[in-house]
C-alpha cells in the first residue's frame, strides 16, 4: 500500500492557502476605497473625525432613531489607538476573517443559494453604516428580507416588521448567520471581529450616545459587549455606555470574553427581536419614560426621625396570599406584636380580590409577583405575562386601594431595579444617588411598577416602595437553598473578597412591622431595608457547614478558577457572578432613626435558617 505523503500534501495545501490570501488581500485593497465612498463625494460624512452632540429640532426629517434633530459638531476627536488596537487586534482580524471566508465558503454558498430559492434577488444587500472615526462605509449582509422593504430603515421603524422578513431570513437572523458576510468587511479592514455594533448612518441618537465613550473612534465589531449582553433588547443609552466599557478595557481578555460570550448567541439567541433596538421598553411599559433622575430615584428614607407607635392597631391586607414574604409576616406579626395586628390575605389569582371592599383596611401590603427566572431565554409571552403581573396588576391593586380609602399601599419593590450585580472584582454600592437602572425586563417590570404606585401618592393616600436585596430564611427559595446545598456537600470551596446586601426574613418581618406602626407624614418613601452586615459568600458558606456540624475548607488557591469560570458565557459565568458578585446598598441607606428592625446578624440567621436549635448565643453579639 503507498504511504500517505502527508508532508507533501500540507505544502501543496500551505502554498494554496498562501496564493488565495494574495489574491483575496490585493482584491480587498482595490475594493476598499470604493468601499468607502472614495468616489462618491456627496456620500461621505461631513462629521469625519468630529465629536459631536444630538440637537432636537421638531422642524427637521426624523431619523433613524426616531427622534428629529441633526448632529452638531463640538470639537474633534483625539483619540488614538493603542498598540494592541493597532497591530494585535488587526492582526487576529486578518488571520481570523480569511480563515473564516475559507473555511465558511461550503456554508456561505448553501445559504446564498437558499436565500435565491426562497424569494429570487440579490443575495446580498450593502447598508451605509458608520465606520471607525465616523468614516461612512458599506456593510454587507446576507439579505433576510424581501426584495420590496424599504431601503435603509431599520427594522424597528417598520410597520410590522415580520410581514418583510422571508423564511430564510428568520432562520439567519434568529442564530445571526445574515452577519457572516462581515467577515470580508473584517478582512478589507472597514470592521474588526470585536467591537461595537456599527449603527446606520442615520442614527443620530445612537452617535451622539456613543461619542460620550469614544464607541465611534474604534472600528466596529461583528460582535462586542453590548451584543452578549443584552442585543436589540437594550435601550440605547445602555448599549452605547456598554460599547464604551469594550473601548475602555479593550485588550485581548477582552475580547476573548465578548468572543466567547457570543458562541451562545450565535446558537440562538432570543434577545433578538424583530423591532430593533430598545424592545425591552416596547414590549413593556412606558411609566418611567420622561422620568427625570429624582423620580426614578425617588424619595429616599422618611426625611425625619419616627415613633413607632405600639399602642396602635393597623388592620392589613396582604395582596398575594400564599406567598413567602406574605405567609412569613403574617406568623411574625402574630408572635411579635399580636396587639397590634389584624392581618388578612387574598389570592391574586381568580380575580376575585376585586370584588373585595379595600375600605376597611387601613394598609393594603403588595407582595404578588413572578420572581426572577432565567431572562436570558424567554420568549415575548413570558416577558409580557411578568409586565401583566408585576406592573399591570400592581397598579391595578395600588389605584383600587387609593380609590376605596386605604391610607397606605407598601409595594414589594426590589434591588433589581439597580440591575444585576457587578462580576466578581468589580465593586457596585447604591446609595441615595444612584439612578435605577433595570438589566433586564425583570427589573423593569418592578421599576415600572414602582414607579407608577409612587406617582398615586397624596396626601390622603400614602405610598411606601421597599427595594430590598435578595431575602433569605428558613423554606426561602432562590440561590440561598443552592448555596446551603454547596454548604452541606462541598469538601472545599474557594475563598473569594466579595460583598453582597442580604435580608433575612426575620429582619424584613420586624422592618414591616414597625414602619406599619409609625405615622408617615410624606406622601412617597422608598426604603431599603438589609441587614447589618455585607455579606461575604465565603463567610456564608463558612456559616451554613459549621451550623450543620460539617467541615469545608476554604482556601484561596481556588480564586484563578473563580476568575476564569466568571468570564465565561451562558449560564456558568452568570452562576459564578451570582455566587461571587458584589452588589450592596450603602449601609447609611439602610438606617432610619426611629427604627430598629436588624435584629439578627448572619450567624444567627443562618441558625434560625437551617434549624438549628443548639446555637442560642446572642446574635447581636456574635459580629463576624
Amino acid at each position: 500500500m503507498r504511504k500517505i505523503n502527508w508532508k507533501k500534501i500540507i505544502g501543496i495545501l500551505a502554498a494554496t492557502m498562501g496564493v488565495m490570501f494574495v489574491i483575496t488581500s490585493v482584491v480587498a485593497k482595490k475594493k476598499k476605497g470604493s468601499s468607502q465612498y472614495e468616489n462618491e463625494s456627496d456620500q461621505k460624512n461631513p462629521l469625519e473625525g468630529k465629536k459631536v452632540i444630538f440637537v432636537e429640532n421638531d422642524e427637521e426629517i426624523e431619523n433613524a432613531d426616531g427622534v428629529r434633530g441633526h448632529l452638531e459638531a463640538i470639537g474633534n476627536s483625539d483619540y488614538k489607538p493603542g498598540f494592541y488596537e493597532k497591530y494585535i487586534k488587526r492582526g487576529f482580524d486578518v488571520v481570523l476573517s480569511f480563515g473564516g471566508l475559507v473555511v465558511l465558503s461550503p456554508v456561505l454558498g448553501a445559504i446564498a443559494l437558499a436565500i435565491k430559492i426562497d424569494d429570487p434577488g440579490s443575495v446580498l444587500f450593502t447598508q451605509k453604516r458608520m465606520g471607525q472615526n465616523k468614516k461612512y462605509f458599506k456593510l454587507h449582509k446576507f439579505r433576510s428580507m424581501k426584495m420590496r422593504t424599504p431601503h435603509d430603515v431599520p427594522t424597528h421603524q417598520l410597520e410590522n416588521p415580520e410581514q418583510y422578513i422571508t423564511r430564510v431570513g428568520k432562520f439567519l437572523r434568529s442564530h445571526s448567520l445574515d452577519e457572516l458576510p462581515q467577515i470580508w468587511d473584517i478582512f478589507i479592514g472597514n470592521m474588526s471581529v470585536i467591537g461595537p455594533r456599527p449603527g446606520l448612518w442615520n442614527q443620530d441618537i445612537l452617535t451622539a450616545e456613543r461619542d460620550k465613550y469614544n464607541a465611534n473612534d474604534v472600528k466596529p465589531g461583528l460582535t462586542g459587549w453590548a451584543q452578549i449582553n443584552g442585543r436589540d433588547e437594550l435601550e440605547i443609552p445602555v448599549k452605547a455606555k456598554l460599547d464604551g466599557e469594550y473601548v475602555k478595557h479593550m485588550g485581548l481578555l477582552m475580547d476573548v470574553k465578548c468572543f466567547l460570550g457570543s458562541l451562545g448567541v450565535f446558537a440562538g439567541d432570543e434577545s433578538v427581536v424583530e423591532g430593533g433596538t430598545g424592545e425591552m421598553k416596547k414590549t413593556g411599559r412606558s411609566y418611567t419614560d420622561g422620568k427625570s433622575v429624582e423620580e426614578l430615584i425617588g424619595n429616599i428614607g422618611f426625611g425625619e426621625a419616627v415613633q413607632v407607635d405600639t399602642t396602635t392597631k393597623r388592620k392589613v391586607l396582604i395582596t398575594g396570599a400564599g406567598s413567602y414574604i406574605g405567609e412569613s409576616f403574617k406568623a411574625y406579626a402574630a408572635e411579635k406584636y399580636g396587639n397590634n395586628f389584624d392581618i388578612e390575605e387574598v389570592d391574586m389569582l381568580d380575580g376575585t380580590w376585586r370584588d373585595i371592599d379595600f375600605s376597611k383596611y387601613d394598609i393594603v401590603y403588595h407582595v404578588a409577583g413572578i420572581a426572577h427566572a432565567d431572562v436570558g431565554n424567554v420568549d415575548d409571552a413570558t416577558k409580557e405575562k411578568y409586565y401583566a403581573v408585576n406592573t399591570d396588576l400592581t397598579v391595578e391593586v395600588c389605584r383600587k386601594a387609593k380609590t376605596e380609602g386605604v391610607k397606605e399601599f407598601i409595594f414589594m419593590s426590589s434591588m433589581i431595579v439597580y440591575g444585576d450585580s457587578v462580576p466578581y472584582g468589580k465593586n457596585k454600592i447604591i446609595d441615595e444617588n444612584t439612578v435605577p437602572q433595570p438589566s433586564n425586563f425583570y427589573g423593569d417590570s418592578k421599576l415600572q411598577a414602582d414607579v407608577a404606585v409612587r406617582e398615586m401618592a397624596d396626601d390622603n393616600f400614602k405610598v411606601i416602595a421597599l427595594r430590598p436585596p435578595m431575602i433569605y430564611g428558613k423554606g426561602s427559595k432562590g440561590n440561598y437553598p443552592t448555596l446551603a446545598k454547596l454548604a452541606k456537600k462541598l469538601p472545599v470551596f474557594p475563598d473569594v473578597d466579595n460583598q453582597r446586601s442580604m435580608l433575612h426574613i426575620d429582619n424584613l418581618c420586624e422592618f414591616l412591622c414597625q414602619i406599619m406602626l409609625v405615622n408617615v407624614r410624606q406622601n412617597v418613601t422608598v426604603l431599603m431595608p438589609q441587614n447589618e452586615e455585607w455579606t461575604k459568600t465565603t463567610d456564608m458558606v463558612k456559616e451554613i457547614a459549621d451550623v450543620c456540624d460539617r467541615k469545608i475548607l476554604t482556601t484561596k488557591l481556588l480564586k484563578p478558577c473563580v476568575n476564569i469560570a466568571g468570564v465565561m458565557p451562558g449560564k456558568i459565568g452568570g452562576l459564578v457572578n451570582k455566587a461571587f458578585g458584589n452588589n450592596c446598598y450603602s449601609h447609611i441607606i439602610s438606617k432610619y432613626e426611629g427604627i430598629d428592625y436588624q435584629v439578627i446578624n448572619l450567624r444567627e440567621s443562618i441558625v434560625r435558617t437551617e434549624g438549628n436549635v443548639h446555637e442560642t448565643s446572642d446574635a447581636k453579639e456574635d459580629h463576624i
